[in-house]
């Protein structure tokens, strides 16, 4: 039997983000982690850094996470990362 290990349940949400130089997408989030997708195949590990702008809120969502899984199919990258740190900032 799965024994589920999030801390928060996900809800799925698809926003784009950048990671770095990387496009993606997310696929769900809760308040302690997401799913997100890039095209590719691309080798992450360890910490990483994005941001979210949320235009129609006019607030850009940034934070730092900890990769907790890789999937690799179908030409994509699936990243599944723990939330470190969050902050909202206002839109310019």
């Amino acid at each position: 039997m799965f024994t589920e290990q999030r801390v928060d349940p996900r809800e799925p949400l698809a926003l784009p983000l950048k990671m770095g130089d990387h496009a993606a997408v997310t696929r769900d989030i809760s308040a302690s982690g997401m799913y997100l997708e890039m095209s590719g195949c691309h080798e992450l590990g360890g910490a990483v850094v994005f941001e979210m702008d949320l235009t129609d809120a006019r607030i850009r969502f940034c934070a730092e996470g900890e990769i907790v899984r890789i999937e690799h199919g179908d030409g994509k990258t699936g990243v599944a990362v723990r939330l470190v740190s969050a902050r909202l900032q206002p839109l310019p």
